[in-house]
């Protein structure tokens, strides 16, 4: 992870995160292709990522039982199809892998380095897990919840004391009713979103010799699916995850499918924006742009009570968001440091909060994507003042309303 010069006027007060789940199975299996088989390699749990998790259920942002609420695979699992696999095993479309989970486990133990100094006893929060001082959330969907748990495993494994995870009870993670789920453009949250176009439409909208229109149809001649509804996104996530799993890939799709990382990418953005730039955000990503408002200025607020009364006390410092490809690129929009390409499995946002050592009032945001810091619009370096970085967002921010 790429870091900035640390400013010693600076204390980190808080950070948040928010990543795609680790690599799976594909969702969609390209036509003509021989279809893999998966192994115990590929779909036994990472052993170093096993942790009793907590599901905290809500619905309206309210505590629900868990038959109140439905998951994604209540509401699409009867979309999943099996998939091939060595012999006892049962693999479906859609499935965190061994290897999604290791991703994620290492993400976590970079992000530990970050905010966990265990020699020091100190850092933003404690080194044995706590859900006092750590939130988690995720999609109420398998994989991001073995993703979010993965992550946790990683920033809370001590190689100080055997490699063990360092907590005292389950992981806490937050799911909700997933039909009203905001953390990714959700049809059902805001209709509006059916007003992009589907890709039949965008592709008969593009001239003959478009690039994307040529380079799609030309995978499609290959595969001998002329007809084939799916676009480059679709198209893609076969050879994606195959390649994640290292299964081989003919060399003649490999060159047709070379630029598609982009396409993909450009796809989307012509899908979604086709509503307005900023509509689509506020609806795309602007409730979870609230949120990490709202946790940095409830982290502002702890902190600065703890000051005045000279006491140490437990909140939540570190906001983890388990979600999805969907979430990564409105999000990197809404910031305005979207590289136009897909994002990789496991791929992140992470931002960083600090307070002036001085003047309370002064506070600064970091952003890194994927690795990378960024410097935000308007501001002169990776130390982003949070009232620009605020301003920036003024018109993509949206609070989630939900009828019942």
């Amino acid at each position: 992870m790429e870091r900035s010069k640390a400013r010693s006027d600076l204390q980190l007060i808080g950070a948040q995160i928010i990543f795609r789940h680790g690599a799976r199975t594909p969702l969609f299996l390209m036509p003509s292709l021989e279809e893999v088989i998966y192994s115990n390699e590929h779909v036994e749990n990472y052993a170093p990522a096993k942790w009793d998790i907590k599901l905290i259920t809500k619905r309206n942002g309210v505590i629900v039982a868990k038959e109140n609420i439905s998951s994604a695979d209540d509401k699409d699992g009867k979309r999943d199809r099996q998939l091939k696999s060595m012999s006892g095993l049962s693999v479906r479309t859609g499935q965190l892998t061994a290897i999604g989970e290791r991703q994620l486990f290492q993400l976590g133990k970079l992000i530990r380095s970050e905010l966990i100094d265990p020699k020091e006893n100190a850092g933003l929060i404690p080194a044995t897990y706590d859900p006092q001082y750590v939130y988690c959330r995720s999609t109420y969907m398998d994989r991001t919840i073995s993703s979010a748990r993965a992550f946790l495993a990683g920033l809370f494994t001590s190689d100080e004391k055997d490699h063990k995870i360092q907590a005292t009870g389950p992981f806490e993670i937050e799911v909700n009713h997933f039909p009203d789920e905001d953390l990714f453009p959700n049809t059902n949250v805001y209709p509006i979103l059916k007003n992009c176009p589907n890709v039949i439409t965008l592709y008969e909208s593009f001239n003959d010799d478009h690039d994307m229109k040529r380079a799609r149809q030309r995978l499609l001649n290959r595969i001998g699916a002329a007809d084939q509804a799916h676009g480059i996104v679709e198209l893609y996530d076969d050879i994606v995850s195959r390649r994640a799993h290292n299964f081989s890939v003919p060399d003649d799709i490999l060159h047709l499918v070379k630029d598609f990382e982009v396409m993909s990418a450009r796809e989307f953005v012509y899908r979604a924006t086709d509503i307005g730039f900023d509509v689509f955000l506020r609806s795309g990503c602007g409730p979870l742009l609230s949120l990490i408002r709202e946790n940095f200025n409830s982290i502002l607020k702890n902190y600065r009570e703890e000051k005045t009364s000279n006491t140490k006390k437990p909140f939540q410092r570190f906001f983890i968001y388990s979600a999805h490809d969907s979430t990564i690129i409105p999000l990197a929009m809404a910031f305005e440091i979207f590289q136009m390409r897909w994002p990789e499995y496991a791929d992140y946002i992470f931002l960083e909060y600090f307070v002036s050592r001085t003047n309370p009032d002064e506070t600064y945001v970091t952003v890194n994507f994927a690795g990378e810091l960024q410097v935000l619009p308007n501001c002169e370096d990776y130390y982003c003042p949070y009232s620009t970085f605020l301003t920036n967002l003024e018109k993509r921010f949206q609070q989630t309303k939900i009828s019942v």
